[in-house]
């Protein structure tokens, strides 16, 4: 008895995990199908070894966005790594029309997190710094990548640390998506949740469909 209540708690944190997937925009990059959802506006982008992998080909910048131009508020999260091979930044865009107008935010091999708007090819910051403190940048290490998008508010977190906010009303709506300069970027479970945005459904179902299969033969 024992064990089998053990089995079915196991069984109900799969569920839970699965049901908040289904919550959001999901893609796990297991299937190279979903590549195709991506627009590359600058760069080449694909998914290798169950991961999207995004650089830099004919310029510094690498771009790859999704979605609609009536997308606003969102939260973003992912799995991302900068590969060997980087040496400047990755991040997330949003609020994208074109590979000149979108807000960006990144990791920088400089020690920091940047963040800047691109207005028509015109940079307004310069990637100034947003954390007050350095951050210790490293290749081929994970981070848990975390964007909120509220209005012309904008919080960006790095393995549940807040690195800091920023404001700003030039951009309203826009595309949601992966930015390199001069790096390569992987990135593994990623969510989009926000309004207009669809919800991912048939992936949790399918493995959900797998894991009531084994509790029914338990």
């Amino acid at each position: 008895m024992k064990e089998r209540a053990l089995f079915l708690l196991v069984v109900f944190m799969i569920f839970a995990g699965f049901s908040k997937s289904a919550l959001a925009l999901f893609y796990d990059f297991e299937d190279p199908g979903q590549a195709d959802d991506w627009q590359i506006l600058d760069g080449e982008g694909k998914i290798e070894d169950g991961r999207y992998i995004l650089r830099k080909a004919n310029t510094n910048s690498g771009i790859a966005v999704i979605g609609d131009m009536d997308w606003t508020d969102c939260v973003i999260k992912c799995k991302a790594w900068l590969l060997e091979g980087s040496a400047d930044n990755i991040g997330f865009v949003w609020r994208c029309a074109r590979n000149d107008l979108f807000y960006v935010i990144s990791i920088r091999m400089d020690q920091r997190i940047g963040y800047c708007g691109c207005i028509n090819g015109a940079w307004m910051n310069g990637g100034l710094p947003i954390n007050p403190v350095p951050f210790e940048t490293q290749v081929e290490t994970e981070y848990e990548l975390e964007l909120v998008v509220e209005g012309n508010h904008f919080q960006f977190y790095v393995d549940g640390e807040d690195m800091g906010e920023w404001e700003d009303d030039q951009l309203e709506t826009g595309m949601i998506g992966l930015r390199v300069w001069n790096a390569i970027m992987a990135v593994d479970d990623l969510s989009i949740e926000g309004p207009n945005i669809p919800k991912t459904t048939v992936e949790p179902q399918e493995k959900l469909a797998s894991t009531w299969g084994m509790v029914k033969s338990f």
